[in-house]
């Protein structure tokens, strides 16, 4: 017998038995193979074309920038965030007409099945009224004329010979994000359909996508451009490593500085908490170690200044370790340039508690408690641009309803408080990582942080890390040769303060000098941390390799690997682009360790699907073009831990993660330095700081001449700096390739650009006198205002003159006005100018961020603080990103989505299965 399929009742019948009253037979026009209306084949096939206006169609990817998005998208100005920008298209092709070309597009005809009445689209585009639309079409018969003629017009189609009622119309409505149409089409069903694109307008476009039938009406989320696909893409960039609550750790004392509250009280001087000028003394709870807990690297380099508000003298700094960088206001600011997703970390370190002095309870298990319930409260204060996602389905409703979405995550040493030799069952693991993710709603967790506990061996790249050890089991690390995996750093090799005093006062004496070449951790995974990250998959957590030894990470690869479950790698380095220990530096902190990932663990990272964090500050690397050739002179590698370097790793993230899943990891108030400026007296700052175990390196430092006369480009501020106090043109330049007097004309030209007339305002306090002098040079409008050499002027007034020749452009002539110590100043004095006019960059003007009495500049400052990370950014597209570069930066966010979506989903699978592990 010959069998086919009603296309009407979607019953298996022999021809000419139909059991559909509609039919005692099968029209073989109802035979047609089901129709693609979605473009996905990335051609019109189904569809007929008529005029120029889809000539070219489908377009593929993202075809706006974000500015014709969403033109106010970013309010700081500037333009590093007007790239591409997603329109909630779903998969890669998709109609969007050009405004000047007419057209329409109608596809094939066909029965609407009874198992799909629902008609839906993704539609959006310009703003002209009915000339832009989509509609679907009912093929007008002897049988449906009477019913439909009074309620519905006609269209005649010419290829199908017949006229047409229009039953439904949509139109773009001048948004160009996609809006998600339906309309149900119950009462058409049997009917030969059709639907038709229309674009009658010279001046306008029209876009759509995912046009389709559906047995159910799909899902939508109700936006300010109207209600459209939950699982539309997100835009922005994800910060996968943050600490915003670390006040709370550490005893709450080392740390200071609130991330809420009225910014006189949160942001106070932090006399109370690090003692009088940061030395400890006088101090409430706090030691005399603070002395050189926050060393800047030059000058007298013990203790800090505390300020704070409203002058922040001393802190934030890019150099900062133990003030807050992550008050509300720069997170809000960092949120309006782009920021959309965030992971806040709790964190802790029992041993900075006890050695500072820290208020009891500070056990991790406790202090993972406290900090969040803080965040909750924090993100529920500021519930109308913020909110807690516990599922990647909250992450993008909060997003796409322009918030900011905060996961939670711990990063401690001993999770559960649990530690070698009292070992926890299983089920104590399993109940207490249920009530991390049921309880406290964590969903993203470090097995290990800076010590080995029970489930791993920690990653050694900091003598620190091995005190903590030492301080939590009484024990050291099993140190190996790491040299096979290319490890070249070593522990005890210029160590630091820290260590020296701890070999007095702990009896500390680690073996490690008697093992060769670089080191590395000898403890891998053990059984107890392969049950854990099993447990972690059953619950669909985001596990984190970061601070994992080499090998645990190995065995942690190995082992989701057979589940095909994403993992994390938040805020990482690269050992590829780690310096040659003595052939290119003399600091061990540079060289490679186990704390950076190889090339092979990033390429297994990105076929899971996961995602990895660039540590913001990479310090001193060397340029992606070395180790990929393609990449060759990208972003030159000339300004060591400035914007550059962080590019460097960037860079080379996209190209091993294939162009997917890197965001940032800035680590910010986890103890680690932000990026340095390009410009005045810290550029290059990571190239050669006088901090012993961190910073200090002879042979780098030759290089910082070449490094600081290569900056151009600088970022453009809205307006001119305010605080042109000394503290902002003092760094590790001085005395090496800026003299005094140069310093002082740094300052000098600050006074200028800042409109801080000394002519007008003579008394000008905190300030270098000669600076002063400089400064009149500026800003005097003639050489009769000038004054002149005498008794009681000295020579000071040789400075003037040098000033007012460079700002008018002029040159020191022959006669006796201009005498030799004018001649020997004026190159000294115009190359830094020159440097003030490399600072203004390019770029659309940037708002400048300002708190209390304090502007921040990134070119002086660097990132000082969290909220300068939109200034980071614009550095980054300045030195050479371009829009296309930094699109999987602004898709960090989707990406970590997709990431928890997959942990989610193969936890689903695992759990279903019968032999779990």
């Amino acid at each position: 017998m010959d069998m086919l399929r009603c296309e009407v009742c979607l019953q298996q019948i022999v021809v000419g038995n139909c059991a559909c009253s509609t039919s005692t037979g099968v029209d073989k026009d109802r035979q047609r193979p089901a129709l693609r209306l979605d473009f996905a084949g990335g051609d019109l096939s189904g569809w007929h074309a008529e005029g120029e206006a889809f000539r070219g169609q489908p377009v593929r990817g993202d075809r706006f920038r974000a500015g014709q998005v969403k033109p106010k998208l970013v309010p700081l100005g500037g333009d590093y965030w007007d790239g591409p920008y997603p329109v909630g298209q779903r998969g890669e092709y998709w109609i969007s007409t050009e405004d000047y070309l007419t057209g329409t597009l109608t596809s094939e005809t066909f029965i609407l099945e009874a198992s799909s009445p629902w008609f839906t689209c993704l539609l959006g585009g310009s703003d002209v009224k009915d000339t832009c639309s989509i509609s679907l079409l009912i093929k007008a018969s002897e049988s449906n004329s009477s019913r439909l003629s009074n309620s519905y017009s006609r269209i005649y189609i010419a290829k199908e010979s017949s006229d047409f009622f229009q039953v439904f119309q949509a139109t773009s409505r001048g948004h160009e994000m996609m809006r998600r149409v339906v309309f149900y089409a119950q009462e058409f069903v049997g009917e030969w359909v059709s639907v038709r694109i229309s674009d009658s307008s010279i001046s306008g476009h029209i876009n759509v996508a995912d046009v389709r039938f559906s047995a159910e009406a799909p899902l939508t989320l109700e936006t300010e451009a109207g209600e459209i696909d939950p699982d539309a893409p997100v835009w922005g960039f994800a910060d996968l490593h943050t600490h915003p609550m670390a006040h709370l750790a550490f005893g709450g004392v080392i740390f200071w500085g609130q991330p809420d509250g009225p910014v006189d009280e949160a942001m106070a001087k932090c006399v109370k908490a690090h003692g009088i000028a940061g030395t400890g003394i006088a101090g409430r709870r706090s030691s005399i170690l603070m002395s050189f807990f926050e060393q800047i690297g030059y000058g007298i380099n013990v203790g800090h200044l505390v300020g704070g508000y409203p002058q922040f003298d001393g802190w934030p700094r890019f150099t900062t370790l133990v003030h807050q960088q992550m008050y509300i206001d720069w997170i809000r600011r960092a949120f309006d340039g782009g920021l959309r997703l965030l992971v806040a970390h709790a964190v802790n370190n029992e041993m900075l508690a006890n050695s500072y002095n820290g208020q009891e309870p500070y056990d991790d298990k406790s202090v993972v408690e406290r900090q969040i319930e803080a965040m909750k409260e924090l993100a529920a204060r500021h519930h109308d641009w913020m909110e807690i996602a516990y599922t990647p389905a909250e992450a993008r409703r909060i997003i796409h309803q322009n918030k900011l979405a905060i996961v939670l995550g711990v990063e401690v040493d001993s999770l559960g408080n649990w530690k070698q030799p009292q070992l926890p069952t299983e089920e104590e693991i399993s109940a207490y990582l249920a009530h991390l993710y049921h309880d406290l709603g964590v969903r993203h967790l470090f097995p290990v942080h800076m010590a080995d506990n029970i489930f791993s061996g920690s990653a050694i790249y900091y003598d620190l890390f091995s005190l903590v050890n030492h301080y939590l089991h009484k024990d050291y690390f099993a140190v190996e040769d790491g040299s096979a995996y290319g490890i070249e750093y070593r522990l005890q090799e210029d160590p630091g303060l820290a260590i020296d005093i701890a070999r007095v006062t702990q009896g500390y004496n680690p073996p490690y000098r008697q093992v060769s070449g670089g080191h590395m951790n000898g403890k891998g995974l053990t059984d107890l941390g392969h049950f854990l990250l099993c447990q972690m998959m059953s619950l669909g957590m985001l596990i984190e390799i970061d601070h994992m030894s080499h090998k645990a990470v190995e065995a942690t690869l190995d082992l989701v690997e057979q589940y095909d479950y994403p993992v994390v790698a938040g805020h990482t380095g690269f050992r590829e682009l780690a310096l040659k220990r003595n052939e290119e530096t003399a600091c061990n902190q540079k060289c490679a360790s186990e704390g950076l990932k190889t090339a092979l663990q990033i390429e297994r990272i990105a076929k899971l699907g996961g995602i990895i964090g660039p540590l913001a500050c990479q310090a001193d690397v060397r340029e992606v073009g070395e180790v990929i050739p393609s990449l060759q002179g990208k972003v030159r590698g000339d300004c060591a831990g400035s914007s550059k370097s962080w590019a460097q790793a960037y860079l080379y993230a996209v190209e091993k993660m294939g162009g997917r899943g890197v965001g940032f990891g800035t680590d910010t108030n986890g103890f680690a330095k932000f990026n340095a400026p390009r410009f005045g007296l810290n550029a290059s700052y990571f190239l050669d700081y006088d901090v012993p175990g961190m910073g200090r390196d002879s042979r780098r430092r030759s290089l910082r001449r070449e490094q600081v006369e290569a900056q151009e480009n600088g970022v453009r501020y809205d307006e001119s700096l305010a605080d042109t106090h000394h503290y902002r043109f003092e760094g590790v330049l001085e005395g090496d390739v800026y003299d005094g007097l140069q310093r002082d004309v740094w300052q000098a030209i600050g006074l200028y650009k800042a409109g801080c007339d000394p002519w007008k305002s003579p008394n000008i306090l905190n300030h270098f006198n000669r600076a002063v002098h400089f400064a009149k040079g500026f800003f005097a409008l003639d050489d009769v205002q000038l004054e002149r050499p005498g008794l009681l002027t000295g020579n000071e007034p040789w400075e003037q003159r040098v000033a007012f020749l460079v700002k008018t452009g002029l040159e020191p002539g022959t006669t006796e006005r201009d005498p030799q110590p004018v001649h020997e100043m004026y190159p000294r004095v115009i190359a830094i100018w020159r440097r003030w006019e490399q600072m203004e960059g390019d770029n659309p003007p940037l708002k400048r961020c300002y708190t209390g009495e304090r502007d921040f500049d990134i070119n002086l400052d660097g990132v000082a603080h969290y909220g300068l990370l939109p200034d980071l950014l614009q550095d980054l597209k300045n030195v050479g990103l371009t829009h296309e570069d930094l699109v999987p930066l602004f898709r960090s966010a989707e990406d970590y989505i997709r990431t928890w979506e997959k942990c989610e989903r193969r936890s689903r699978a695992i759990v279903e299965s019968k032999d779990k592990w």
